[in-house]
This record gives C-alpha cells, structure tokens and sequence, in this order.
C-alpha cells in the first residue's frame, strides 16, 4: 500500500473524510507530521517569511512518503525550495497547478477559491497566482469554516459550512458564471460533491492534483 506524507500545521480543528488531513480520504498510509507551532495566521499572511516555515523543512527531511504533501494551500509560495529537498515527489498547494488549468481554461472560465482572497492577492503571493486575472473568491470572515479554522475551534458543523459555500459560489455563479474552480484551501474538498451537485462546473483541488502524481493514494469517492 502507498504512503502519504503530509505536512500539517498545528491546528486542532476537525478535519472530516475528504479533507486533506482526514485517513478517510485516502487509499494509502496517511503519515501525519504536524509542525510544532505553526499556526494558521503564521502561514496566511501577507508577508511570508521563510524562518516561518524553518520546522517544515526540518519534517521534510524526515517523510517516508511516495509523495509529500501539506494541509495549507498558502504553502504554495514555497513549493521549488521545499521541492528541492524533498526525498520524494512534493506538491505544496493545489495551488502550483493553476499554470496547467490557465492554459485549459480562458480568465473569464475559471475562479479561485480561498480561505481568505484579500492575502491571497497580496504581492507576495503574485509568483504563485502566475498572472491569474480571474475571480479569487474567499470564505467570508463571519462563515462557519472560517471561523472554525481561523480561531483553532474544535467542533465543525459540516452541514453548516456547507450550505454556506454553496451560497457563496452561488454568489459567484449569479455574477460571473465559471466552468472551472480550483480550491486552494485543503479543508474545501469535503464540499466538493455538493458543488458538483448544484453547480455545472469541474472541480479541482489538492486531492486532484495528488491523484495526477499517483493515482493510487485518494479515495475515488473524493476525486
């Protein structure tokens, strides 16, 4: 059985089948390495720092993975050098496959979904959207999934945050229909089959790309 290695900020909240950190959304062995005292506003910032992320480079050196992964897409900044001394194949952030999805996809077919759109955008961050003009729609600061994350909370209402992901896409779809959204948060994909249920688009995440490296590791009900 494949191993997957996965590189987890030190967070508590509830992490249910289809997201990143859940075993349920694997095929393989997931092998969980949580980095101590990374929160989630350490790597959601608008000024990313490299001694921030000094403890996964150091876990990194330690995973046993067929392939690495992390739990934040905002990581992605980092990919080439985390790539660069990765003992085997990295992806940071679903995220790093958006050059891919542009050249399939014209600036007005496809959105970005964030946890947060305002960091995001900020220029430290411009390598990653790679000139991305379209759509960059965050989860609202007052929704449930956020609030869960953002403050470390440790029950989630999944039906909750679901109807509310639902309403914000709607909202997107009412203003500027798209055939394609790319999910960087890793704690959206639970939500991806509700999406695929209510909205005519294609869907790609963490999970997606995961399955381009190997397509032995995720569960086919998540993909």
């Amino acid at each position: 059985m494949p191993h997957l290695s996965l590189l987890q900020l030190d967070t508590r909240f509830p992490r249910i089948a289809g997201d990143v950190g859940s075993a349920q959304t694997w095929r393989a062995t997931l092998d969980r390495h949580v980095i101590a005292d990374l929160s989630v506003w350490k790597v959601i910032t608008d000024a990313p720092r490299e001694d921030d992320i000094a403890g996964v480079k150091a876990v990194l050196a330690t995973a046993r993975g067929d392939v690495i992964t992390t739990s934040c897409g905002f990581l992605g900044i980092w990919q080439d050098r985390l790539a660069a001394s990765a003992p085997a194949p990295f992806l940071a952030s679903s995220l790093n496959g958006l050059p891919d999805l542009m050249a399939r996809y014209r600036t007005e077919e496809l959105a970005v979904l964030t946890f947060d759109a305002e960091t995001l955008s900020a220029p430290a961050f411009a390598p990653l959207l790679n000139g991305f003009a379209g759509p960059i729609v965050g989860l609202l600061p007052s929704s449930h999934l956020k609030q869960v994350i953002a403050d470390d909370l440790p029950e989630l209402d999944s039906a909750r945050a679901e109807a509310e992901i639902i309403d914000l896409v709607a909202g997107l779809m009412a203003q500027r229909p798209v055939r394609a959204l790319l999910l960087e948060c890793t704690n959206l994909p639970p939500y991806k089959a509700a999406l695929k249920k209510r909205f005519d688009v294609e869907i790609f995440d963490i999970l997606t790309q995961i399955h381009l490296m190997n397509p032995d590791i995720v569960e086919s009900a998540f993909l």
